[in-house]
């Protein structure tokens, strides 16, 4: 009796663990789908196509962001200028990101080409510089178009201390001393804008068409000094170090920082104060078929140590705070780096009201 019993325990223990290992199997097979995955977002990222300036791509930068991302496969297209950009744009041409900057910003918002930017996606927007990411021209109707990358000042004066004993208006750039020795940056915007100063414009980006006519007779009077209407920096800050040219108007502190570091004793000044700011950014085409890589693409870009690269090698103005606070300070000192605080008391650099006008009178001012 007692055996039979034994033996019947036996046959129901050995069904209970069956049964266990059935439903624990199940169980498994049912839930474990339904469990967060292991796998990364970096798994799932795909393909990316950033439409951007050759500053993105350099290796210092581009690699460590796609080693970051291994399986995100991004694909370059780079642009020389802002209105290559725009008609490439218009003309159709697909990407996921654009860097553009803040005088070409408001022509991409209104042509539709832009979709806003989710803050909420972008870990490092908070260490960005607060005047940074208050800028008003990179929001429309309350709506973030443009992470700011990188900003600085051009408009100003690069001149060689052993050849010009000062600039401080902006007249004495124009001073017939100079005879064939001043190279003015060719754009009709800053062109026009630096003969404004020097003829005590206040308003520089709102003028009529006497005053414009005015600017002409100006340059007209004053093309003696004009050794040359210069399209590239190295160009310029070449024909300075040779001793062709004395002035550079128009220039950014980049150019005394090559030609210093050259031998050479030059000085990059703001006369009166006066400058125009730039800022520059990353922003999501209308087109992106990958929203979320275009978020973390900007993110990484804004991330501490490719803001000091651009800094530090560069000379470019960090929009993250953390990024400036780690510059030396004699590194500051001698490339002229500027802080968010001279960018918001530059003059923006945008287009005026009748920008068709200030093209047509500067093509007349360089043909001379």
């Amino acid at each position: 009796m007692i055996k039979g019993v034994s033996k019947l325990l036996v046959v129901v223990l050995l069904v209970v663990i069956i049964l266990i290992g059935v439903t624990t199997y199940s169980l498994v097979y049912l839930v474990a789908p339904m469990q967060t995955p292991t796998t990364t977002k970096a798994t799932l990222l795909g393909k990316l196509v950033a439409f951007v300036w050759e500053d993105f791509t350099v290796p210092e930068v581009f690699n460590p962001l796609t080693e970051k991302y291994p399986t995100l496969t991004i694909e370059n297209s780079i642009f020389t200028s802002q209105p290559e950009m725009l008609a490439k744009l218009k003309g159709g041409f697909k990407a996921d990101i654009v860097s553009p900057c803040i005088d070409f910003l408001p022509r991409l918002i209104e042509q539709d080409l832009l979709q806003p930017i989710n803050t909420a996606k972008l870990s490092n927007w908070e260490n960005l510089f607060k005047s940074v990411r208050e800028y008003p021209e990179i929001w429309r109707g309350g709506k973030l178009y443009m992470v700011p990358t990188a900003f600085g000042i051009q408009a100003g004066v690069t001149y060689r201390k052993d050849k010009v004993p000062s600039i401080t208006k902006w007249v004495d750039v124009f001073n017939p001393t100079y005879k064939n020795r001043v190279l003015i940056l060719n754009d009709a915007r800053i062109g026009i804008v630096m003969a404004a100063w020097a003829l005590n414009y206040g308003d520089p980006w709102n003028l009529t068409s006497q005053d414009l006519q005015r600017i002409k007779e100006f340059y007209r009077e004053h093309r003696d000094v004009i050794l040359k209407f210069y399209e590239s920096d190295i160009e310029a800050r070449e024909l300075l170090a040779s001793g062709d040219a004395w002035i550079i108007a128009g220039s950014g502190p980049a150019q005394s920082y090559w030609l210093k570091s050259e031998g050479i004793e030059a000085e990059f000044t703001l006369p009166e104060g006066k400058g125009i700011g730039w800022l520059c950014g990353l922003s999501i085409l209308k087109t992106s078929e990958n929203i979320d890589a275009a978020h973390l693409y900007i993110d990484y870009f804004i991330s501490e140590e490719p803001q000091y690269y651009y800094a530090y090698e560069w000379l470019y103005g960090p929009a993250n705070e953390q990024a400036f606070k780690k510059i030396p300070q004699e590194k500051i000192a001698e490339s002229g780096i500027v802080g968010p605080e001279t960018l918001t008391q530059a003059l923006p650099l945008i287009d005026p009201p009748n920008l068709d006008e200030w093209l047509q009178v500067w093509e007349e001012i360089v043909a001379g």
